[in-house]
């Protein structure tokens, strides 16, 4: 498998570990000084995945779609972004409701001896909108 295709595969898995709501499983695709970067700063993997549970397993269902993934490797870092929708299903009031952002991660993954992981992915939100579902 060539650099390019693991650093997109680590994106996928990323979206894929999210949405099932498997959490414990990030530090397959994440360095313990991991940080999530953007309007607010999570600086260790460990703070990330307490977060992220708080925060997605409020929610009944995720749907993470990835766009565009655009990006190089130099050397043993890879630096690009992904393009993202990611939805949020919830009740609201007693109405099924959405919640859809548009986000692009700029994104930084880090060969270590041999395995890829992310180091950083800066949340960069474009817009937001919540609907009802049918």
């Amino acid at each position: 498998m060539s650099k390019q295709d693991i650093a997109t595969q680590i994106i996928y898995q990323y979206a894929s570990m999210l949405d099932a709501k498997n959490f414990s499983d990030l530090p397959t695709i994440m360095w313990n000084d991991f940080s999530l970067t953007g309007p607010y700063e999570l600086n260790s993997l460990e703070i990330f995945m307490g977060a992220v549970e708080q925060n997605l397993g409020a929610y009944q269902k995720t749907m993470h779609f990835i766009g565009n993934i655009e990006g190089r490797w130099d050397r043993d870092i890879y630096t690009g972004k992904t393009y993202c929708i990611a939805s949020h299903m919830f009740a609201e009031n007693g109405q099924s409701k959405k919640l859809d952002m548009g986000i692009i991660y700029d994104d930084t993954i880090e060969l270590r001896e041999g395995v890829a992981k992310f180091i950083n992915r800066h949340f960069n939100l474009q817009w937001q909108k919540t609907d009802l579902l049918n």
